[in-house]
Order: C-alpha cells, then structure tokens, then sequence
C-alpha cells in the first residue's frame, strides 16, 4: 500500500475517534445540563423499603346489631428510624418543630425513647390536627424522611354505657414486649386490650397486621409505583355481645347517679342482658394520650370508675342468701316448710355474744314461710346453728358462689364461700367460735359474693336446673357449665312462692308492678367502713320467669326502700320497652360486611 493510502486511512481513523468523542461529550452536556433534573430524580428513586401496615380491629355489637365499637383513622407524623438515628432528619426536625410550635428538646427526648425500643418508624406528632397535616403535605420537599402516616383508633360510640364490660384499648407498654413468648407479633406504638372484652378477645379483635413494599426516594416519599404486598392485612374478628343497649341504658338509667351496679340475664338463655356499674368513664378519652388533668381527675376519683362492680367487687351477700340458707336446711330435715323456731325478740343470745335482728322490737312467733317473707334474722340464727358450715358451703357453691362465673374477664374475682378447712386455716383449727355459724347464715361474715353471681343465684332460682350457663358473648363456647342444684323441685318451688309474698306483702314490697308478678328477695349488708349496702335480687314474671336481677347500691342502707326500686325500674323498661321480644330469643353473632 502506498504511503498517500495509509495516511488517509489514519485520518479517517483520527476522524471516527473524534467524532465518538465529541458524541460523547454531547450526550454527557445533555445529561448534566438540560436533562439534570430528570436524571437526578431517576437517580433518587431507588429504594424499596417495606411498611408494616397495622389491620383494622374486629368490631363489637350489641344483641340486636347495634354498633358499639369501630374503628376510625387519625394521622401520625412520623419519621425514618435509621435516618433519624443516622443523624440526618436533626434540621428537619427542627424545621418541623419551630413550624408546628413544637418544644424541640422533648420532641427530641421522644423520638430517641422510640429509637431505642427499635421502632422502624418514630412518631413525631401522633394524632396530627388537619392542620399539621396540610402544613407537612405543603412542605413535603423541604422534609425528607417525613410522612404523613394514617392508622386506625378505637372508637366507643356508646361512650361510658358500657364501658366496664367492652373496656378500653392502650399502646402497648415497654416491658410489655420485653415478653417476646406473649407479645411476640406485637411493635412499639400497637395498641392491645387493657379491660373487659378488648383484653379477653384480644386474640380475635386484634387481626394480622400486613407488609407492603413501596418505592421511595432519597428524601423518603413514596413514587408513583404500586406497592407489592408481602403479607396482606387481615382485619380482626367482629365480636357480637348478649347485652342489648337499649336495657343497658334502662339499667343506668335506673341506677342515676348511686354509685351501685345491676346486672341483669335472660332466664331462658342464660345470656347477660345489662351490666352497669356506676361511676363510668369514657374509654375513648384512653385510646389517644390522655391529658394529666383527665387522668388524676379519673384515678383519684374516691368512688373508683375503672373499677368494674360488676366482677371485681365483693360484698356479703346478706339476706339474699336466707333462701339458700332455707334450701339446706329443707334438704336435712332439721325443718320444714312451715316450722315455727323460738320468737324473735329482737335477738338471740350465744354465750356472751347477743346477734340482734334487723328489727329490734323483733318478730315474735315466726314460722319458715314469715321468717323469709320479713326477712327475720333470729329464726335464721336457729338455722345456722341446726346445720354445720360445710353444709351451708356445699349449698351456696351449687348455686355458683365461690367461683368466677363469666369465665372470660381476667379481672373477675371468685368471692368466698368459707367452710369449715377455711376457718381451721385462717384462725386454727379450734379457735373459732359457733358464732361464725349464725353470721354465715344471714348472709354476713367472710362469705362474699359478686353482683354477678348473686344474679345467677337468682336465675337459678327462678328455674332451678334449667338456667343455661350465663355468657356475655354470642356463640361463647361455655366450657364452664353451673354445677347442679340437689335439691327437692317441691322445696325450690316452695322457695319461689315465698319470693313472690317477699314482693307482695314483705321486705320486698318496692320492686311490685301492677301488670307483672315479681319475686324477689331484699337484703341490707353489714359494711365496717360506712353505710351498709342495698341489696335486690328479684325474677318476674313470677309464674313463668323471664328474666332475673340484682341490684346493689353502695352506702346506701336498706334494700328494700334503697335497691328495690332500682330494680323496679329496669323491669319496667324491659317490659313496657322496646327490647323484650329480641330478649326472649338467642342472640346471633353479626358477620363483617365487605364494607
């Protein structure tokens, strides 16, 4: 090849190099330059991180289907926990801060507490006002790592009509999920039930809480890709209650403003149709921070709100225990149905000891039927001492005393049916006296009793046997069932008549009804710190029993003038309400709609 051949070829050569070059630099001028903001934004979209997205808690319902928990949804301010905690969101927590009016050094304290408890997101402002949420949405650019997270909080439409029974939800605590065996699924900021049927369903209420991937950019917003769910949100179980709100609202209603609670079941199917204990509180004051003016105003209440009567308190049971106290003696034929004892003169005299009567001019001659229609406390003395204290006990725990009942509440307490192992554990075999015997027999002493329990005990002596095992909860598989009532049908019977005298011509006289046959049985318990308390137990109609009550008013003196008309006035609104027909019939479980 001749030497003027060669030296084209390299210019040609020399010429494709420079030209790729200067293509080169084109296209790098056009990248850097005119297409910055394009590249640069391609370049910070490049993260997918996955969210943990909390599941809506089950709902709860009253009987007829009536609302009385939901959910709604409030907005967190929230921000990456490994920025954070890489030191790059300290000036947008101060922008958001100086914004917001917020103290920079506790929003600080508060997001580092966060940190430490290995949250994956550190909520700045929890339950965000629409204002703070515009204010960030507006400002998204200047805020990176910032969002505007929503999840849902509890809601209580009935406020605090049934407050102690449904109970409230709380973040989760620290040493909480320090116990990774129980709280293993639960994170920094979940909510759990803290009382009632939130705490004993919390398994079905709570749901599965689910995983999203999402795509996000440098500044830590989410780019306009669908998100991948990795595990998908499963809402909790809806959770229908025997209770129906219209009677729960005659029962508070009938209560006022005593500090007392009632309760109230369905003697054909065992299922509670109203407890209410009184005082109450708002338990959706309890599902957001609550403000420290709130908290000592409800902890440092002397008439204890979250204190649930209805299962937790005990009190002596009094003379709604003589009918039970009549049944044993029936049963060991140390009486009969119509046995005159020594009179009543106001008292009987044991040893040293004189245990008065209610009524100090006494009852005089007296026989079974009297005694328990005037509720004549020295004829019951004559019968506790007929009978021994482990007979007394066997009586009152077939009846149900002695034992949680409801079965379902962690804070239900079983009260105390004492025999005679008792007394020889507490005080030494020997050192107790035979009075013990005459207290145990009307109803005072260490026997203690619930409100609950004394409305089953009245239920069951309305039908006897046939009282299904009470239940709060629609479809509640009832594994605990009432041990059986060994006693005569003639002497239950017998019991029930003079019941219904009680109502007519005795103690019980305030709970009568003109167009509905009630019996019922008052009492009045001995308190050492106070008043004594009222009670009522009563079953109506009498014939044919519908429904069985019990009613106790604190400090308050008398059952029959003080509980009794309590008790009146819930029967009215069940019978002359609108509520009766769904009462008579099982209740059934509502279903989550695809709402």
């Amino acid at each position: 090849m001749s030497g003027q051949g060669l030296e084209f070829r390299k210019q040609v050569f020399r010429g494709v190099v420079l030209l790729l070059f200067l293509l080169l630099a084109g296209e790098l001028f056009w990248m850097t330059v005119p297409r910055n903001r394009y590249y640069r934004g391609l370049a910070l979209e490049n993260r997918q991180v996955s969210f943990r997205v909390r599941a809506p808690r089950g709902r709860i319902f009253d009987r007829r289907g009536v609302l009385l928990a939901d959910n709604t949804f409030i907005a967190d301010i929230t921000l990456s926990a490994r920025d954070y905690g890489a030191g790059r969101c300290d000036s947008t927590v101060g922008r958001i801060c100086g914004w917001l009016g917020l103290d920079e050094a506790a929003a600080g304290d508060r997001l580092d507490a966060q940190l430490a408890r290995g949250a994956g997101r550190l909520t700045l402002v929890g339950n965000a006002d629409i204002g703070q949420v515009v204010l960030v949405e507006e400002r998204r650019r200047e805020l990176p790592g910032v969002r505007v997270e929503t999840r849902p909080r509890r809601r209580y439409l009935q406020g605090p009509l049934f407050s102690h029974l449904i109970g409230y939800v709380g973040q989760i605590r620290d040493e909480e999920l320090a116990d990774e065996d129980a709280h293993a699924d639960y994170r920094s900021g979940d909510m759990i039930g803290r009382q009632g049927i939130e705490r004993a369903f919390e398994a079905s209420l709570r749901g599965h809480c689910g995983v999203k991937l999402e795509e996000v950019n440098a500044a830590g917003h989410r780019v306009g890709r669908s998100a991948v769910w990795l595990e998908e949100v499963i809402p909790g179980r809806d959770i229908t209650l025997t209770l129906d709100d219209q009677l729960q609202q005659a029962m508070a209603d009938a209560i006022g403003t005593d500090v007392a609670c009632g309760v109230a079941l369905s003697c054909l199917t065992g299922e509670i149709l109203a407890a209410y204990s009184n005082p109450t509180f708002d338990p959706n004051l309890l599902t957001v921070p609550i403000s420290q003016a709130d908290w000592k105003r409800l902890s440092e209440d002397p008439d204890k709100p979250f204190f649930n009567r209805i299962l937790q308190a005990t009190y002596p049971p009094a003379s709604l225990y003589k009918p039970i106290v009549s049944l044993a003696a029936l049963k060991a034929h140390v009486v009969g149905r119509d046995t005159e004892l020594e009179p009543c003169l106001g008292g009987w005299q044991l040893g040293n000891r004189y245990f008065r009567c209610w009524k100090s001019a006494g009852h005089g001659r007296i026989d079974h039927v009297g005694a328990l229609v005037h509720s004549c406390d020295t004829y019951y003395y004559q019968l506790g001492l007929k009978l021994n204290l482990d007979t007394l006990a066997q009586a009152a725990r077939s009846f149900g005393l002695g034992s949680v009942r409801a079965g379902i509440f962690s804070e239900e307490v079983p009260g105390l049916v004492p025999d005679r192992s008792w007394y020889d554990q507490h005080f030494g075999a020997g050192r107790w006296s035979r009075g013990v015997l005459l207290n145990n027999a009307i109803g005072q002493g260490e026997l203690l009793v619930t409100p609950l329990q004394m409305a089953i005990v009245a239920g069951r002596l309305a039908v006897g046997n046939d009282l299904p095992t009470p239940t709060f909860v629609a479809g509640q598989q009832r594994v605990d069932p009432l041990p059986p009532l060994d006693f005569a049908p003639a002497d239950l019977a017998w019991v029930r008549d003079v019941l219904r005298q009680v109502v007519v011509r005795g103690t019980g006289q305030q709970a009568a009804l003109p167009d509905v046959a009630v019996a019922g049985k008052t009492g009045t318990a001995q308190n050492p710190h106070g008043e004594d308390h009222a009670w009522f137990m009563c079953f109506a109609p009498a014939e044919a029993p519908e429904v069985a009550v019990a009613v106790i008013v604190e400090n308050a003196g008398h059952g029959g003038s003080e509980a009794a008309p309590v008790a009146r006035r819930w029967l009215e609104a069940y019978f002359h309400g609108g509520a009766r027909n769904a009462a008579l019939q099982p209740v059934v479980a509502a279903g989550r709609d695809s709402s």
